[in-house]
């Protein structure tokens, strides 16, 4: 049975290296940053040292994870790392094209989940897709830019992410906190917690299969849509 058919109205919790995943009872999958590629240097000698320090702690502390659970993963030493211990794989928006990435993940035989990057037409994930022909793939809408300020959920990016014929999901947290920062800087009215009922409601909608969320408080919103 593929993952996909076997797991459906579930989520995916992103877990900071800092904060341990507390299990639960619902449909939550972490996806652990084992090499916190954003926030380190740029030498990648430095990543898979961080990753390779980072899986021994996990595997030493590990909790009682009865879900499964992935990683972000940013090159493909990290995906030969990630693959010995996780149940799926997770590329990030900024990487969705690079081939040696995906072409790395294809043979893990492990389940992919793909973020579209905000630059991204969504038709143009159909290369994506087609290099990862024969694997279990899912795509992960994460919003268009506009302007500086926000990030917009097109309804027309889903019409075309389900033509695809394959599983696919929105990212709760990209669409509410731009780049994990404040709304400081942003039109008030975008702090509106209601919206994410509303993304939520138009992933319904087009039959999205997932949500992805950075914290429990995201979480809250998606109770009816695990229960069903």
């Amino acid at each position: 049975m593929s993952f996909f058919s076997q797991y459906k109205n579930f989520a995916l919790e992103h877990i900071s290296n800092n904060n341990l995943f507390v299990p639960s009872e619902r449909s939550v999958f972490p996806v652990f940053n084992f090499g916190e590629w954003k926030l380190n240097s740029n030498s990648n000698q430095v990543h898979l040292e961080i990753m390779k320090e980072n899986i021994t702690k996990f595997k030493e502390n590990s909790l009682d994870i009865t879900q499964p659970f992935g990683s972000i993963v940013s090159s493909p030493n990290e995906i030969l790392l990630a693959a010995k211990i996780v149940n799926f794989l997770y590329i990030p928006g900024e990487l969705c094209r690079q081939s040696d990435i995906l072409e790395a993940c294809k043979q893990s035989q492990l389940p992919i989940f793909v973020e579209k990057g905000n630059f991204l037409a969504p038709s143009d994930l159909q290369r994506v897709i087609e290099k990862l022909k024969n694997t279990q793939v899912a795509i992960i809408e994460t919003g268009n830019s506009f302007g500086y300020s926000d990030v917009v959920l097109d309804p027309r990016s889903l019409h075309i992410l389900r033509s695809f014929g394959i599983p696919f999901g929105i990212h709760l947290g990209k669409l509410s906190s731009i780049e994990e920062i404040t709304y400081t800087h942003k039109p008030q009215w975008l702090k509106n917690n209601d919206f994410m009922n509303a993304f939520i409601d138009t992933g319904k909608c087009f039959g999205a299969n997932f949500y992805v969320i950075e914290n429990r408080k995201q979480l809250k919103v998606l109770n009816n849509f695990l229960s069903e």
